[in-house]
């Protein structure tokens, strides 16, 4: 059954789910601000589950109706939730303490005697499970540390980023090449830099070698460390894992909780898009790391000595992002005049007037970055402003309508790809509950407050413009940076529930529930895990090239003269960035959205063995995923003549050439 067709099934599941918690609500007090988003949000959830009805997708048919029932558990245990504070140990003796962590090292163990047994380009199950029961014994020796002690603390930074580290370069190092699209053409450039010097950059990528900032530092880790492009790159990925330190500052800073912080810190480790950057690295992978140190920045208490020093340090990451990363910029100035206007918000909505707030943003900090950004955008070497204008108006144009944007796919709806967003949807549920929580007059503060309109913002742009058909500001990379405050609220909600509960093994039990099901879900989906899935490969595309595959399209780049045919990352990545070649094209669908074999007739076809199972992308570029499968290959065979094939890839003459 489709989404659509299940929805009206899902409608009166969440109607009478939400009836039996709203019987069971005390009569509260709506004047408080809790209570009232409590009620607004309950009220969104359900328009959100109605709008099922028109349009359907997994987002769609699960966050509506989590939402709602989110906001009406909340406010039917407010007073419970309310009633504890942040302070959560489970008080575990030594003798547990020593048995999570000998658990720790042989999962650590399994993971990797699995990883370095296991057939090429693939990673087993076993690997996930064992990295899950890592995080899993990780968040309960968390709950459980006294932090008498600094050695133990550090302890603890150092297994996060043991377990963080050995899952994504196992992900990063399947590979010999580039894993995912972008990165292909950023290794070229740093690859330039490593061969001819920065005088070869603008022949590389107009976007990027004017300002190479992310390159150049990967060069320089590349030099210094006699480093490969591929560990060259890996380095940035290094420091954006590294960053998450200031999530766990940023968390401490706020909350003056060093237990919230490790688990937040441990949250955003196994965060799928925080995962997906660290494996694709792009410049947007420096830009997040930078991110996230300038929103620490923001909650440093200026003081008279150190001011001239802070004025300084602001001025230089302002340009470090900016000349960094356009979408990361452009988020941060989202990010900063959100909170700058959440400060007036919330002393309208408590009536307070706090002087003593941690944010340090201010009128002169946005329109200092405004400045430097339009700036940056102005300059004439770096076409960014004008061609993102005009494909901005062409977008509004030709797709800019609610629920108006169609696409040709085969493919359908896959109920794994709501599995796909399970770790999300768990942030998601606990992060309405820790905001909620964060509201309340008992618990608000400004800085909180500032967060949460500011990641309403954020989540907005995430959510609606694609509703809207708009893809112009790559909302999909968003959640990288929402996840940098995100998980502070999570994990306000993760921990008040968990305060809840009376019973010591009713936590435990709970806790281990929850993170092996978050970890699992959020590092074996499609954004996380593309090598080898463990669910919904019918929908996860595969942009990872054997050498075999490299192989047999560099011999018939170098034996053909004629047009090649390949599905567009294969194109893209493949023959035009990493093989420097003009004539290639990429499966075109005819209006009716079948494939065109008129137009590739007369051409050199190539063909992947992924293709048989795993979608890939065709022309148009809007178009999502479709899944070729045997027909394709059928078809190949029967009305081609095969000229190459290394088993993972073959090469064909159009049937016009035969």
């Amino acid at each position: 059954m489709l989404f659509k067709e299940i929805a009206p099934i899902i409608i009166l599941l969440t109607l009478i789910i939400s009836a039996l918690i709203a019987f069971k609500i005390k009569s509260p007090s709506f004047s408080t601000i809790d209570v009232i988003f409590a009620i607004l949000g309950s009220v969104l959830g359900l328009l959100i589950t109605f709008l099922n009805l028109i349009y359907s997708n997994n987002y769609l048919i699960t966050i509506g109706p989590l939402v709602t029932i989110a906001c009406l558990l909340y406010l039917r245990y407010r007073s419970k939730l309310l009633a504890n504070d942040l302070n959560l140990s489970l008080n575990l003796g030594n003798r547990s303490l020593k048995i999570i962590q000998t658990i720790y090292w042989i999962c650590i163990s399994i993971a990797l005697i699995s990883y370095y047994h296991a057939k090429p380009y693939y990673r087993p199950p076993i690997f996930f499970f064992s990295i899950s029961l890592a995080v899993c014994s990780l968040g309960l020796e968390i709950m459980s540390r006294t932090h008498e002690e600094n050695v133990q603390l550090y302890t603890l930074f150092f297994k996060i980023f043991l377990v963080s580290l050995i899952l994504r370069f196992s992900a990063y190092f399947i590979s010999s090449y580039p894993v995912g699209s972008d990165p292909w053409r950023h290794a070229e450039l740093i690859k330039g830099i490593f061969t001819y010097g920065t005088s070869y950059l603008p022949q590389v990528d107009v976007y990027y070698s004017n300002y190479p900032l992310m390159h150049l530092y990967a060069s320089t880790a590349g030099f210094l460390g006699n480093l490969t492009t591929k560990g060259a790159m890996s380095i940035v990925g290094i420091v954006l894992t590294m960053s998450t330190i200031f999530v766990y500052l940023i968390v401490k800073e706020i909350t003056n909780n060093i237990n919230l912080g490790l688990f937040s810190m441990l949250l955003i480790n196994f965060s799928d898009f925080h995962i997906q950057w660290s494996i694709q690295v792009i410049a947007m992978t420096f830009g997040i790391a930078i991110y996230t140190l300038m929103i620490y920045h923001l909650l440093f208490e200026k003081k008279e000595k150190t001011i001239s020093l802070y004025k300084i340090f602001t001025i230089l990451v302002m340009f470090i992002i900016i000349w960094t990363h356009t979408v990361s910029s452009f988020i941060y100035m989202a990010s900063l005049i959100s909170l700058y206007i959440g400060s007036f918000i919330y002393e309208r909505m408590y009536i307070i007037k706090c002087y003593s707030a941690k944010l340090t943003v201010n009128i002169t900090l946005c329109i200092q970055f405004i400045l430097i950004l339009i700036y940056h955008w102005m300059n004439p070497s770096y076409p960014f402003l004008e061609t993102t204008t005009k494909i901005l108006i062409n977008s509004l144009s030709a797709e800019g309508k609610f629920l108006g944007r169609t696409a040709t796919s085969n493919m359908g709806d896959s109920w794994f790809s709501i599995l796909d967003i399970f770790g999300f949807l768990i942030l998601i549920f606990f992060g309405v509950i820790g905001s909620l929580h964060s509201l309340s007059k008992e618990h608000q503060t400004k800085t909180k407050v500032s967060l949460i309109f500011m990641l309403i913002v954020l989540f907005s742009v995430y959510f609606v413009f694609p509703l809207m058909g708009l893809r112009n500001i790559l909302p999909n990379r968003w959640p990288a940076f929402i996840y940098t405050t995100f998980v502070l609220f999570s994990g306000i909600g993760i921990f008040n529930v968990i305060n809840i509960l009376r019973s010591r093994r009713h936590k435990v039990i709970f806790i281990s529930l929850l993170l092996i099901l978050f970890s699992f879900f959020m590092i074996t989906n499609s954004v996380a895990d593309m090598d080898s899935p463990v669910y919904g490969k019918n929908f996860n595309q595969k942009m990872i090239w054997t050498e075999s595959e490299i192989e047999t399209f560099t011999n018939l780049n170098n034996s053909s003269n004629d047009i090649i045919v390949s599905d567009l990352q294969t194109s893209e990545n493949i023959f035009l960035t990493y093989l420097k070649r003009d004539s290639v094209a990429t499966y075109l669908l005819t209006p009716r959205g079948t494939l065109d074999w008129e137009y590739m007739g007369n051409k050199v076809l190539t063909w992947r063995k992924t293709s048989l199972d795993r979608p890939v992308q065709v022309k148009p570029y809007e178009s999502p995923d479709m899944l070729l499968g045997v027909a394709f290959k059928y078809n190949l065979d029967n009305n081609c003549h095969a000229i190459y094939d290394s088993g993972d890839a073959k090469a064909y003459l159009g049937v016009n050439r035969i």
